[in-house]
């Protein structure tokens, strides 16, 4: 899979220079401090009258001019394709820059013949160009052939990507053993996405053997990888678990953790745990900042959560128009509730006007669609 390169901003160069100037000046400073200090025992030990020391002149730090008369910064793409030096060849790197500048057609063409010579970061990136259509006609099928060669090669993206398209059936026949074969391939070169792709057909007993044990010790290394996904399942698995693994502690802690990582369905989970007391001490109010931390990020359940927090004024102060506001929205992504239905009819119009602003002010985001299919690609 291509690999993101990274660039310096103009102003992050500006932050690391001015930085190791205060760094510099703390420096003189310390050991200056220490200069001070040595004198000290001499002077206890001769029990002698105290003279008055001499100041000492600090030397200040030279401030470096940093900036630069014009401060506009080019986009990547108005910078334009990578440009080969003469007599210079092409490599995947070549290829690479060209995609992370958004000149994906430049990029099928530096990538094409590399691929074809076997190169697999190459064949990795003309499976992406194809699955995407990005540069060129989407063909999952090809794109699946290309990831074939780069995962055949050693390439432990590709064969992570190939196993998604065997474990959903794009572009390939759904075959849940070749993806477990493929994740299996990922794992091993310690991708942890495909550690926990690979823990699911234990769960499942398809394309494995069940194995729930074995499931476990993958999300328990995925999860260790910071993977929120896997932190998230091991959590289910914890509170959940069907033959006497059971441990709500370890549960609440792993939920907690994908929470923190911004795992919208773990926050609304350990806002539950929370409330309830259960793996963790009871904290309605900090229930209620889970709750909130989901239902922005736009999961309807969390809304429909916090508008009973706001109802019931359990972990916040009863508020009924935040309440019939965050029920509006929840009910409008298709969670009900015929208990706050009834609140929200006994409600004046008043306070029902004060929810309806609240519900316009985070639909207008929350619902809105996340991309412009007309928007194109330079």
């Amino acid at each position: 899979m291509p690999k993101k390169r990274t660039r310096l901003s103009h102003h992050k160069r500006t932050g690391h220079l001015l930085a190791a100037t205060l760094a510099a000046a703390l420096s003189t400073t310390s050991v200056l401090a220490q200069q001070t200090d040595s004198t000290a025992p001499a002077a206890i030990e001769t029990a002698e009258p105290e003279k008055a020391k001499p100041a000492i002149d600090v030397p200040v730090p030279a401030l470096v001019d940093v900036t630069t008369r014009d401060k506009t910064l080019r986009s990547i793409v108005d910078a334009g394709p990578p440009k080969l030096e003469e007599g210079q060849k092409a490599v995947a790197d070549t290829a690479y820059d060209a995609f992370q500048r958004g000149w994906f057609l430049t990029a099928l063409g530096l990538a094409t013949p590399l691929a074809e010579q076997g190169d697999k970061a190459a064949q990795a990136l003309m499976g992406v160009l194809h699955e995407a259509g990005l540069g060129i006609r989407q063909d999952k099928a090809k794109a699946a052939d290309w990831y074939r060669l780069a995962a055949a090669s050693g390439d432990a993206g590709s064969a992570m990507q190939l196993g998604q398209l065997y474990l959903l059936g794009t572009g390939v026949d759904t075959d849940k053993k070749k993806a477990a074969d493929y994740f299996q391939q990922a794992a091993d070169a310690g991708n942890a996405s495909a550690l926990y792709n690979l823990a699911l057909p234990y769960q499942e007993g398809e394309g494995r053997p069940f194995d729930e044990a074995k499931a476990r010790e993958l999300l328990e290394e995925a999860a260790k990888r910071n993977d929120p996904e896997a932190q998230y399942a091991l959590g289910l698995s914890y509170l959940e678990a069907q033959t006497g693994l059971n441990d709500p502690g370890q549960g609440a802690f792993w939920i907690g953790r994908a929470a923190r990582r911004g795992h919208t369905s773990a926050q609304v989970y350990y806002g539950i745990l929370r409330f309830q007391g259960k793996g963790v001490d009871p904290n309605e109010a900090e229930a209620a900042d889970w709750f909130e931390r989901a239902a922005t990020g736009g999961n309807p359940v969390a809304m429909n959560r916090l508008a009973r927090v706001y109802a019931y004024g359990r972990g916040r102060e009863q508020d009924f128009a935040a309440a019939a506001g965050w029920h509006l929205i929840a009910r409008t992504l298709g969670v009900s509730d015929f208990n706050l239905d009834r609140i929200v009819e006994s409600l004046d119009e008043t306070t029902m006007e004060e929810a309806r602003k609240l519900a316009e002010q985070y639909s207008a985001t929350l619902m809105a669609p996340s991309e412009d299919p007309a928007r194109e690609t330079p």
